[in-house]
């Protein structure tokens, strides 16, 4: 193999274009010369049989690590694991080990390797923003992360936590709940307003820097520094009560002692050190591993969250490191202080990396004793913890989905389901969906929408059969089947799924219809199972967890298929309103509606209310309303014939 030219971790990298000689795990072995690797730091990339990236890792010496590996001298199961499978292996040079790490980084999210670590890409941290750049800033529940130049605060645990805290806040600083187009277009306070938890900045009730005062006060509190929150309030009561400003001390008082309430009932741990300090710890079992992580803001501990890993065979300190940098790529604050459970080899380069992110020196370490280590090993219990109810969670769905397969009469246990539905007004913009349970869980990552094609008019059984053929002709080509398929519907909808299932020779699929409960006058249908073959549905206990279990999959699909249809339906609306008017596209039909309201609005604005918007002129303007009158004015004209 020849050496690979020197990188840096920022360029695009695409290494499925470079060919090379496949091999066997045995031959690799026997073959790799492992003189041909550099003594430098890198990236390397193993690859099976199959030429698939199985597994990404990094090092400052790239000869000594992969040295390890092939001559087995790592004692470790899951490296012994990993080299049973490894047919091929690549390396990219870097410049240093934070280029090695952070290439490492780069290329798990580009390859997703299946004994990474891997966290998804999903809207998993709830916090709370505030940018204080604007005149009157408000502050939003957020699931994303952005570098905006806002103020982000969190992560918090759930969005109950989140929203339980801003509800709080609210209470004691009476700031505005209103999106920026409510604000723009208010012609009078809202009822928050008059009920003394908004400052009315919407009709200029509050000028900007009082307001920015109130918003500082919140900010201190989020930040978890009430106690000079406390000191400004007072004061600010003693300047007003010595100016004879009794009505603003008041005022002031009654938002101290409710302050001082909230945090008393909200008070938790606090520990000396660090403001803001993240403690991991870890439980593993097998091949499942958590991770626990607790967050301190302000020196109290203000929550925590755990994630959970399946069928990781990379050793603890590698999955850990990995973990760490795409956790804190998309955490909303990166601490002063981060305490781990174990020495991981690139704890002071990820120190660097982070310290570059946050502006400000972050530390990484390891504490083996004292008040530190007591931290981590609380964090280690939570981990344990976790685990253990997740596991009596996973017991308990495993004793549910064995429930279903005895009143199914099926001949294994499903473990997988798909669930399909058809939403359509009258034929129009029809859609399918399809949801998957796994482990009697959602698992939306294999959620799937179809917009139907082939069919037009109200046929809901010819859509049920376009959308199953779609979806099982590509399982079939993929070797991706479900354990079982459930229709939403009786007998017909049934029927369809099994001559699909014939035509595609896959007739061992089980299937069962669901027909919802239904009260007609005086008579109730209960949930009812149809199933291939049988002419009576099967009726289980009604308030059993089957049932319930069933009824919450063929919800979930129907609403899953209903928020698309809706989708759908709007930009349709779009489409043939806005966007038929020469001169406006999507851009222009979106600035539009986020600036002036609906199309009623619209209609009543004038020339210049719209000439005066971004990427709007004068004329453009007449053309609008123009367009916009026209039926109007012929709905008039049948009124008056």
């Amino acid at each position: 193999m020849a050496d690979k030219p020197r990188v840096t971790a920022s360029e695009s990298i695409d290494l499925g274009t470079r060919p090379s000689e496949r091999k066997s795990a045995a031959d690799l072995i026997d073959s790799f010369d492992i003189g041909l690797a550099p003594t430098l730091p890198g990236s390397y990339i193993m690859y099976d049989e199959k030429d698939r990236p199985i597994y990404v890792g990094k090092a400052k010496n790239l000869r000594a690590r992969l040295r390890t590996y092939l001559n087995e001298t790592d004692s470790r199961y899951s490296v012994k694991f990993l080299m049973r499978r490894v047919a091929r292996i690549e390396f990219l040079v870097t410049n240093n080990e934070k280029e090695a790490l952070l290439l490492e980084n780069s290329l798990i999210k580009q390859y997703k390797p299946r004994y990474n670590v891997r966290l998804k890409d999903d809207k998993t941290y709830v916090s709370l923003r505030l940018n204080r750049a604007e005149d009157f800033p408000r502050i939003t529940v957020v699931r994303r992360y952005r570098k905006d130049g806002a103020k982000y605060f969190g992560p918090y645990s759930s969005a109950h936590a989140v929203r339980e805290t801003l509800r709080h806040i609210h209470l004691l600083f009476p700031l505005r709940r209103c999106s920026d187009h409510v604000m723009a277009n208010r012609a009078r306070p809202c009822l928050y307003y008059q009920m003394k938890q908004c400052l009315a900045p919407c009709v200029r009730l509050v000028d900007r820097e009082t307001y920015h005062e109130v918003v500082d006060q919140a900010a201190l509190v989020l930040e978890g520094r009430s106690d000079n929150l406390e000191k400004r309030l007072l004061y600010q009561i003693d300047h007003h009560a010595q100016r004879l400003e009794f009505e603003q001390a008041a005022f002031l008082r009654d938002r101290l002692y409710h302050l001082r309430r909230t945090i008393e009932r909200q008070r938790t741990v606090a520990v000396p050190g660090a403001e803001d300090r993240d403690v991991f710890g870890f439980f593993s079992e097998g091949r499942f591993t958590e991770i626990q992580a607790i967050f301190f803001r302000g020196g109290k501990m203000v929550g925590g969250r755990a994630f959970s890993f399946e069928r990781c065979e990379m050793p603890l300190d590698e999955l850990l490191g990995s973990f760490l940098l795409q956790y804190y790529a998309k955490a909303p604050i990166v601490p002063t202080e981060i305490l781990l459970p174990v020495d991981i080899e690139d704890a002071s380069v990820l120190g660097e990396i982070l310290t570059e992110q946050r502006e400000r020196r972050v530390n990484v370490l390891w504490p083996r004793r004292g008040e530190k280590r007591a931290l981590v090993e609380m964090a280690m219990r939570n981990a344990k913890s976790s685990f253990e109810e997740k596991r009596l969670a996973d017991a308990a769905n495993k004793d549910l989905l064995e429930q279903l397969r005895t009143a199914l009469k099926l001949s294994a246990t499903p473990n997988r389901i798909e669930c399909y539905d058809i939403s359509t007004l009258q034929g129009a913009g029809a859609v399918g969906s399809m949801v998957t349970f796994v482990g009697g869980a959602p698992d939306k990552s294999r959620y799937r929408r179809y917009a139907i094609k082939a069919v037009e008019g109200q046929d809901d059984f010819a859509m049920m059969r376009e959308v199953l053929m779609r979806r099982f002709r590509r399982g079939i080509e993929e070797d991706d089947l479900p354990d079982l398929v459930v229709i939403d519907g009786g007998k017909g909808q049934l029927n369809v799924a099994v001559e699909v299932f014939k035509e595609l020779a896959i007739e061992d699929l089980p299937a069962v219809g669901l027909a919802k409960a239904r009260s007609e006058r005086d008579t109730h249908s209960p949930e009812r199972f149809f199933l291939p073959g049988r002419k009576n549905p099967v009726v289980p206990p009604q308030h059993g967890p089957v049932v319930r279990l069933m009824a919450r999959i063929r919800d979930e699909a129907h609403r899953f298929a209903i928020t698309y249809h809706r989708k759908k339906r709007s930009k349709a609306t779009l489409r043939t309103t806005l966007t038929d008017i020469p001169g406006v596209g999507p851009k222009r039909a979106k600035i539009l509606l986020k600036s002036l309201g609906s199309l009623a609005k619209i209609r009543a604005s004038s020339v210049a209310d719209i000439a005066v918007l971004p990427g709007f002129s004068e004329a453009l303007a007449e053309t609008i309303l123009k367009h916009l009158a026209r039926p109007a004015e012929r709905g008039a004209g049948k009124e008056s014939e």
